[in-house]
């Protein structure tokens, strides 16, 4: 459920004599523009060759190596041969679970997500595959499809909101003002008021004793007077400092195109045409935050235009050169991990991600904001058609091979099973300390090596659609103990099954000009915003004798619900889930360091009607996905976790929702639970 709107009134500034004629008496020195980080050192790759030069090379044969700050055009196969790294910049590029797979006998696999994707990275569509409106983003970052170098590149030339091409478009946004805080409240309406009121007449008294006291400042003031006043100075300075700050932010909102076209946004207020813009600067910037001012979206905020696009651009390339280097190691499982080389050496987990990325920062001269511009303005847009770059990596660690010997870890962290109400519908606690983590590991030389550590989810209690029409509260575990991976699936598509609340089935979207209600393919999928993401493997339990795999339907999957992830009260159904970049890194590796065998185009040809409200809606589901299969499968270990609360088991029944009225009669036993296994009936 989208977060409340608070609707704001309280930057119609009036104390704007505060802010100016008498400015002096409450403004702080606005802090100086934050200085760019120090560098970090060079990595060393050791000495690099200049190739030749083969400015008439056909498309397919070019690449680009940058000597002494000078680009040159080489052959792809001799940079190859010469142990460079070829890193992919066309506007074609997909990670490697969509990329163009040949069967053995040559012919394509088709990849139904390919173009889905491609489309949504160059903002030629929507996640429905619509034409995307003239002027148009989608930002998706923050869902695991980054922008294509084209899209950047309009960015950079002043084509698109944030452009630095014929000067800056916000060049009249203050933003000393928006560094001089670190967050903005917001509060509902009539709350702010109040507050807006209490502010001014404190204002209107400390000016009052300032020019009694002859003081220079009110800092001055409260120097030399109570603890009481110091901290009335504070509030003062605090919130005037957030009305100069907010008013500044609406400029940068506007100037950098992320106001809807036709949003009706007063000013000074914190309303949904506001908050919308907020929402899409933090979706372009790939903000994992909250639809709030706080810090790291008024970090942001304080940044200029060129320096935010660098980022993105630095996000872009991690992604393309992880791709290009195959490798995934990302320090993430700390800097105390280590392992003993063939030599008998103790050598570190490296981060590689990191060291890879700089060094073909350095190479390209793309490391500096300044550098980036540079790159983007002798560029013309049909160069993002063939354009590869030659880069020399750090080399891989001894432990990287074809076929390495793969493991997961999932620990569930703390476990509460404890329902969310007690019996009088007080709400529990929820929250958790420990988070779950997955661990994947590769065994080398008898040693198991973690190669990356990162947060995950269990399941908890959701809201189930029960057989009497009725939505009850069920908690949808994650199991525990060994299973394996045997297929990956590539834009993979979720069955809703019938206790599903068919609420969350249709949409609301805007077709021919009027908004109307659709069937919500952005929850069953293939889509960023799925139950499973960009792509999923299938937790099993493997069959034995000849009998199949038991699938409880958990899955380690990318997904959309970031919060799920990062908040410490927030559950899946049961899934493991991960951010959708990081999922799809992270199954890019694996499949090219197993034995696989690509299946390809699952048919699935599904149909279901359904009715909401007054209408019967069809939805229709092709391809279950594009289908890889280990073999062997990699084995995956389930960790029971931390048991926390007065359930020590999971709840297996249906419990009433406290502001529900429920039918007469018992309470529908949920299919698959163990009281229907035992004779009980199903719910379904």
């Amino acid at each position: 459920m989208a977060p409340s709107v608070h609707r704001l009134a309280l930057f119609a500034v009036p104390l704007a004599a505060a802010l100016a004629g008498c400015s002096s008496s409450y403004a702080t020195a606005a802090p100086p523009s934050p200085a760019a980080p120090a560098a970090p050192p060079p990595v060393d790759v050791g000495p690099i060759a200049a190739l030749t030069a083969h400015p008439d090379l056909p498309a397919e044969r070019r690449t680009v190596q940058v000597v002494g700050g000078a680009e040159r055009v080489v052959d792809a196969e001799e940079a190859v041969r010469g142990g460079f790294t070829l890193v992919d910049l066309r506007d074609q590029w997909t990670p490697y679970i969509f990329t163009e797979i040949a069967d053995p006998a040559g012919a394509p696999m088709i990849n139904r997500y390919r173009s889905i994707f491609l489309g949504l990275a160059a903002d030629r569509s929507d996640a429905d595959g619509q034409p995307l409106p003239a002027r148009e983003h989608n930002y998706l970052e923050l869902f695991g499809i980054p922008p294509t170098l084209s899209v950047l590149a309009a960015r950079f030339r002043g084509e698109g909101a944030g452009g630095q091409g014929g000067g800056d478009p916000c060049a009249a946004v203050d933003l000393a003002r928006i560094r001089a805080v670190t967050s903005i409240p917001l509060r509902e309406a009539k709350s702010e008021l109040k507050e807006r009121a209490r502010i001014d007449a404190l204002a209107r008294k400390l000016e009052g004793l300032r020019e009694q006291a002859h003081a220079a400042t009110i800092a001055e003031l409260a120097s030399t007077e109570s603890a009481k006043l110091t901290d009335e100075v504070n509030a003062v300075t605090k919130a005037l400092a957030a009305r100069a700050a907010f008013a500044e932010v609406e400029k940068r909102l506007r100037c950098e195109g992320l106001f809807a076209p036709r949003a009706r946004h007063a000013t000074g207020r914190f309303d949904d045409a506001m908050r919308e813009a907020v929402i899409r600067f933090q979706r372009k910037h790939k903000l994992y935050d909250a639809a709030a001012l706080r810090p790291d979206t008024l970090a942001a905020l304080g940044r200029s235009l060129l320096e935010n696009d660098h980022a993105a651009l630095v996000r872009v390339l991690t992604e393309r050169v992880v791709a290009a280097a195959n490798l995934l190691e990302d320090g993430s499982v700390g800097t105390a991990a280590t392992y003993q080389g063939a030599s008998g050496q103790t050598l570190p987990v490296r981060n590689l991600v990191d060291e890879s990325l700089r060094a073909a920062l350095a190479q390209l001269g793309l490391d500096t904001p300044e550098g980036a511009l540079a790159f983007f303005r002798r560029r013309s847009p049909e160069d993002f058609s063939w354009l590869r770059v030659a880069v020399k990596l750090p080399p891989p660690p001894e432990y990287h091979s074809p076929s390495m010997d793969l493991s997961v870890e999932i620990d569930r962290g703390d476990v509460i099973y404890d329902p969310l109400f007690d019996e009088k519908g007080r709400p529990t606690n929820q929250t958790r300390r420990r988070f779950p983590m997955i661990t994947l590991r590769t065994k080398y030389r008898e040693q198991i090596i973690p190669l990356l550590r990162w947060r995950t989810t269990i399941g908890g209690w959701r809201s189930d659609l029960a057989s009497n029409g009725y939505e009850y509260y069920r908690y949808k575990g994650s199991d525990v103990g060994p299973r394996v991976w045997r297929n990956v699936v590539a834009g993979p598509v979720w069955i809703a099954p019938n206790s599903t609340p068919v609420r969350s089935l249709v949409k609301y979207k805007v077709v021919q000009g009027a908004s109307q209600q659709v069937v919500n393919y952005d929850e069953v999928g293939p889509g960023y915003l799925s139950a499973y993401g960009l792509v999923a493997a299938y937790n099993v339990v493997p069959g034995k004798d000849g009998k199949p795999d038991w699938d409880n339907g958990v899955r380690v999957h990318g997904s959309s619900e970031i919060l799920s992830i990062r908040n410490p009260n927030a559950y899946s159904h049961g899934c493991h889930r991960l951010m959708n970049h990081l999922a799809v890194r992270l199954f890019s590796f694996v499949l090219q360091h197993r034995p696989v065998v690509i299946t390809g185009d699952r048919t699935l040809n599904f149909t279901r009607q359904f009715l909401w409200k007054e209408d019967v809606y069809e939805m229709r589901l092709p391809s279950r996905g594009f289908w890889y299969e280990f073999d062997p499968p990699i084995p995956v270990n389930v960790l029971e976790g931390n048991i926390l609360g007065k359930a020590k088991k999971p709840i297996t029944i249906y419990v009433p929702k406290p502001e529900v009225e429920y039918p007469p009669g018992p309470i529908p036993i949920p299919q698959g639970s163990p009281e229907a296994r035992a004779g009980g009936g199903g719910d379904e």
